[in-house]
């Protein structure tokens, strides 16, 4: 296995346009399975991460701090001369994910390879302001019951001990990854960004959401979905993957 399959071990291709994906904190790269069909019909490969701790990679430590997330991406990227970036690719992540996808971007765009074409962020406040919500620190029982609070995890699983005794080393580190986080001033990307949040999303606001045009020097664009924090059920699927493929038809254009 290839360094880059370690990391998008369900990668497949046979797009015109290749998007890897972040999963939110705990969750499964199949979180983005309803958003991968969709955009299958607009020639757009949607490859989701599999990070060290979740899911095939279970068996391995979970990284707590950003650096070391970058650090093995960048290993694994150079390994194979950056093979997986050099056609038209862009990022897309889903809360903590989101934070990720866009080091990631900041990371290829200094790389010696092609830069992202979009980063799309979904459900997540803008780097400057991200702050420490303390969840990493919270007891087994309240961190599992903000995260079902959130969305993006069946009720049914949440109440399984068995799934939440493997859930929660993922989990905690995952948190403790993004209540971690510094931002470091950097340059905006050179990359179009689209910044999607729920309308009835209290974690992240409209005012909130448009703070992320200063992370890039592109085209910008924001999108609203119908639902909470959690916007990668099968609707809010539906009217991203428009948005994604809208905004991907323009990239390719430009």
């Amino acid at each position: 296995m290839s360094s880059v399959d370690k990391w998008f071990p369900y990668r497949r291709g046979g797009g015109d346009f290749e998007l890897f994906a972040f999963a939110h904190a705990g969750g499964a790269s199949t979180v983005f399975n309803d958003l991968r069909e969709n955009l299958r019909h607009d020639g757009v490969a949607l490859s989701a991460a599999v990070l060290p701790g979740h899911g095939r990679r279970l068996r391995e430590q979970p990284h707590r701090r950003m650096e070391a997330i970058l650090a093995e991406f960048d290993t694994m990227a150079r390994a194979d001369g950056y093979a997986a970036f050099t056609g038209d690719y862009g990022l897309i992540g889903h809360c903590s994910g989101a934070l990720v996808a866009y080091e990631v971007a900041k990371l290829l765009v200094h790389a010696p390879c092609r830069d992202p074409r979009l980063l799309v962020v979904c459900g997540c406040l803008p780097p400057k302001l991200v702050f420490d919500t303390g969840m990493g620190r919270l007891p087994t029982k309240e961190l599992l019951a903000q995260t079902e609070s959130m969305g993006g995890t069946a009720p049914d699983l949440m109440a399984d001990p068995d799934f939440v005794a493997v859930l929660e080393r993922p989990l905690r580190a995952d948190w403790e990854m993004y209540d971690g986080y510094t931002y470091r001033p950097a340059p905006p990307l050179p990359v179009p960004v689209l910044a999607v949040r729920g309308v009835e999303d209290a974690n992240v606001d409209a005012p909130d959401l448009m703070r992320w045009r200063e992370r890039t020097s592109a085209e910008f664009r924001t999108a609203e979905l119908a639902s909470g924090h959690w916007a990668l059920d099968p609707d809010g699927s539906a009217v991203l993957a428009r948005e994604i493929a809208t905004m991907v038809s323009a990239v390719r254009r430009g």
